[in-house]
């Protein structure tokens, strides 16, 4: 039971995604910023920092091609981001121990590579127009903030449930071995 909060919280947590985008867009606030919610993938960096790096990978591929069908016109951009960079943070994480400072500072490395991977493959294809002063001063450091303050928030609870769903596979490896 406890390994089917995973699916269903990646995908709350991605359908959360575009309506946080809607309620922190800069025309409520009288800005140029854009702050982008990469919650979704936040928790699938945790999946590959807690867990390991194939199931992360699998999730970057799903949601990935969720964010592209729902969210983009350009299908590919975040299928193959999201699962690239879940594969990458998850081989780098095994080099640290998995604590607050770690997971902070590679999952914020995991949004930046998000961020800029679709960045420039909408520039390569002319999707965007957007120069990169632009895109990084009014689209990833707010959007860094955001993001941090989420994996923040997220990191005591998010450990606990891994935990568990660690212990649920070892209790169920032993079962089959018996």
């Amino acid at each position: 039971m406890i390994r089917v909060w995973l699916p269903l919280l990646t995908f709350f947590f991605f359908v959360f995604d575009g309506t946080v985008m809607q309620v922190f867009s800069s025309h409520w606030f009288g800005g140029s910023f854009e702050l982008i919610p990469r919650f979704a993938m936040v928790l699938i960096l945790f999946i590959a920092f807690f867990l390991n790096r194939s199931t992360a990978l699998v999730y970057g591929l799903i949601f990935g091609l969720l964010s592209d069908v729902v969210y983009s016109d350009l299908v590919g951009v975040y299928f193959f981001s999201m699962a690239f960079t879940a594969y990458l943070m998850a081989s780098i994480s095994a080099i640290f121990r998995p604590n607050l400072f770690s997971v902070f500072f590679l999952g914020l490395l995991g949004v930046v590579l998000l961020e800029f991977q679709a960045y420039g493959l909408y520039t390569i294809v002319g999707y965007t127009e957007m120069s990169m002063h632009q895109f990084l001063y009014e689209r990833l450091l707010q959007s860094l903030v955001l993001n941090g303050v989420f994996i923040i928030l997220l990191y005591y609870p998010l450990r606990k449930l891994f935990s568990a769903i660690e212990m649920a596979q070892r209790r169920d490896l032993d079962e089959i071995r018996d």
